[in-house]
């Protein structure tokens, strides 16, 4: 296995930071074939300046940034007025490739934007989405778009099937990746114009497209790849690990009948804290958004999604699948 370079933006996200960088410092111990380049404000640089030197310079490097971006700020304002922010620079940081991949826990619309200025296209595509892949016994599927793209378009569904289709041929060795829509029914005549529009145009395409599914096809295996608009995606992922939280709360003085233990065990797969980060697909670039409310094992988590992810060439194999088809 290469080394790893990971890029990361630790001013973003609900919390301070001190978390964040325990975690990472956490991993350095743990694995020695991971390098990060952390981006801070210099006032947080200030407060952690005493630590710095007893920590290996060879392993961890902080970036002063000018600028952070708080969690509330409208996208369009990050992108005109905080290029010099730490997630602007981590992002800028995998297109001058300093770094194999960025990471953050901050602002999703101001990821995307940033993200969107700093690095080209796929091929054709127009709009990055965010992905994430939903554990199930049989095969996982990946549900794009869970946020990059809240109104979105038939065109834009369909090339978020292309997305899907390739991430899955290119990370997973999956030949015809099987791809869905996901709509309030399989009926042909259920859903939107934009979704029976993108069912039209995925029909008369080259990919292996099965139709709808439903919420009820998530966890079981469907399909390879399942696709909808942003908000959709948000609303479904954001539910069900609320779900999984809930019954792991709730289960903690249960009785431990093997039914129980069974029901917990299966609301695990989606737990947040284990299952955390969302990959932004359709740039040349590797960027991971962890959970903004992320606590020290669910950004560990996104870490290693990001450390694994960079250990195969994904992006010029789906730049070349994209182009080709």
């Amino acid at each position: 296995m290469k080394t790893t370079t990971i890029a990361v933006d630790l001013m973003g996200g609900d919390a301070y930071p001190d978390d964040r960088l325990e975690t990472i410092l956490s991993i350095i111990k743990s694995q020695n074939d991971i390098n990060f380049r952390v981006f801070v404000s210099k006032s947080y640089l200030n407060t952690i300046a005493h630590r710095i030197p007893l920590l290996d310079k060879n392993r961890i490097l902080f970036i002063a940034c000018g600028r952070s971006i708080s969690m509330q700020e409208s996208a369009f304002t990050a992108l005109r007025q905080k290029r010099d922010s730490s997630l602007s620079l981590a992002i800028k940081d995998v297109a001058l490739k300093n770094a194999d991949v960025s990471v953050t826990a901050g602002n999703t619309g101001a990821l995307v934007v940033l993200a969107k200025y700093w690095l080209k296209p796929m091929s054709d595509i127009e709009k990055p989405v965010l992905a994430t892949l939903l554990p199930s016994k049989s095969k996982r599927a990946l549900l794009l778009d869970v946020g990059a793209t809240i109104d979105a378009r038939a065109y834009d569904l369909y090339n978020f099937a292309r997305l899907g289709s390739a991430w899955q041929q290119s990370a997973n060795d999956i030949e015809k990746p099987e791809v869905v829509l996901l709509n309030v029914g399989m009926e042909n005549n259920k859903g939107d114009d934009t979704v029976k529009q993108a069912d039209a145009m995925l029909n008369e395409s080259e990919l292996n497209y099965k139709g709808f599914c439903e919420g009820t096809h998530l966890f079981n295996g469907f399909a390879d790849v399942i696709c909808c608009n942003g908000f959709v995606g948000n609303i479904t992922l954001k539910s069900c690990e609320a779900m999984a939280s809930y019954i792991k709360n709730e289960s903690s003085d249960a009785p431990k009948s093997t039914i129980w233990q069974k029901i917990k065990k299966g609301m695990r797969i989606v737990e947040p804290d284990k299952y955390n980060g969302a990959l932004l697909l359709g740039l040349d670039g590797l960027v991971i958004k962890s959970h903004g409310n992320c606590n020290a094992m669910s950004f560990e988590s996104a870490l290693k999604q990001a450390y694994n992810t960079s250990q195969q060439p994904i992006v010029s194999q789906m730049i070349t699948i994209l182009e080709n088809s």
